[in-house]
């Protein structure tokens, strides 16, 4: 039950009295050299929102995460080594609170990652004013916490790629992160083509993208929005972001052919 609320935020969108909550920065990561990290909860909605906070534990997948047994989380799990606060909160239209997290005795030596969730109260939402149908919708979103502790690097590489077609006959680009190191990878994932007269041209970027090493390979899509492309080389460049900005985990490059 609770692992259908992975990084998912239920709303109606089309209804101007919608409950949501938000919450900032995307993932935090806890070292001996930053015990203590802060999340930024806020409600952008017209209603009081009342919730809890807590732990979920999932285990990454290619495409996703799944939900963490007891043998996986034994395996992976940060949430013994860390306390979070407050457990429960309540907050009064476009209010905004900080939840801290931080770590508690020794920090175990590699890596451990749980997801911070934050829960709240189901609302009454009309669906239809004419029928008057009611829907009682809660809401979660959660966050990577991820806990490292002694000496380790962070490695990637990039895998099996391929270029596919979407429903609307536009190229996208598929491809696979794999993580290569003691700790795991997050950056962005950019694709661009050197034409044959040298003109660089950015086509996509992706943000958040995580190489979890927990999972042996990470797929990714990224939309071109072209229907061709021209001559000349396309590069994928898994460029690090946030503890790892600055840095280039992985390149890798495809010769694209004239038509014939």
């Amino acid at each position: 039950m609770r692992a259908a609320l992975l990084t998912l935020l239920c709303l109606v969108a089309s209804l101007p009295a919608r409950a949501e909550i938000a919450l900032a920065p995307l993932r935090q990561v806890i070292t001996e050299e930053a015990r203590t990290v802060t999340y930024r909860l806020s409600n952008p909605s017209r209603r009081i929102v009342e919730g809890r906070v807590s732990w979920i534990d999932m285990v990454a997948t290619e495409t996703g995460y799944a939900p963490a047994s007891a043998e996986d989380r034994s395996r992976i799990s940060a949430a013994p080594y860390l306390t979070v606060w407050p457990a429960f909160f309540k907050l009064e239209p476009g209010a905004s609170a900080t939840i801290t997290v931080a770590a508690r005795g020794t920090i175990p030596n590699g890596e451990r990652r749980s997801h911070l969730l934050i829960e709240t109260g189901a609302a009454r939402t009309p669906l239809r004013r004419a029928g008057g149908l009611e829907l009682d919708i809660g809401l979660g979103v959660s966050t990577p916490v991820v806990l490292r502790g002694g000496e380790g690097d962070a490695r990637a590489r990039i895998g099996d790629t391929r270029l596919l077609r979407d429903r609307g006959g536009l190229l996208e680009l598929s491809t696979t992160v794999m993580p290569d190191g003691d700790f795991s990878a997050y950056g962005r994932l950019i694709v661009r083509l050197t034409s044959q007269d040298g003109d660089v041209i950015d086509l996509a970027s992706l943000d958040n993208a995580a190489a979890w090493n927990d999972a042996e390979r990470r797929r990714f899509s990224l939309p071109l929005g072209v229907n061709y492309l021209p001559p000349g080389v396309l590069e994928i460049v898994y460029a690090g972001r946030a503890e790892f900005d600055g840095r280039v985990f992985a390149r890798r490059s495809f010769e694209v052919a004239p038509p014939k």
